[in-house]
């Protein structure tokens, strides 16, 4: 449970950072996308981080009962996923992908999503909730 409470503090806090950069941001960050698209080198370094992070949350932390530490392990097993198409899937469907999903309205909606459950972790992580 110890383990829970820290990944609750620490994914919550980043959620909560990274979806009010998103929102606030979102044009820097849409252009950053923008030129990542065309380094296939960064997408594959991104993945392999991503990869990493991860393997760790699923090894250490795969906890299935219905409350907040299944969404660490959700969290750890979608990294894990998204990771692995990047570096399976063709550069072209990779890229196909980012463009998709680098539009204002994906920054806005997953910037609240993400201040929201952020926001729902860390609480619970710092015994607020």
């Amino acid at each position: 449970m110890e383990l829970s409470i820290f990944l609750s503090q620490v994914i919550g806090i980043y959620l909560v950072l990274i979806g009010l950069i998103c929102v606030i941001r979102r044009k820097m960050m849409m252009a950053a996308i923008a030129d990542m698209i065309s380094n296939r080198g960064l997408i594959y370094l991104i993945a392999i981080l991503e990869l990493l992070a991860g393997i760790a949350l699923v090894v250490s932390h795969n906890v299935w009962v219905w409350d907040t530490a299944v969404i660490i392990t959700i969290v750890g097993w979608l990294m894990l996923i998204e990771a692995l198409a990047y570096l399976v899937l063709p550069y072209r469907t990779v890229a196909r992908i980012f463009r998709a999903f680098n539009r204002k309205s994906w920054y806005v909606g997953g910037g609240i999503l993400s201040v929201v459950l952020g926001l729902y972790l860390a609480g619970v992580g710092f015994g607020l909730i």
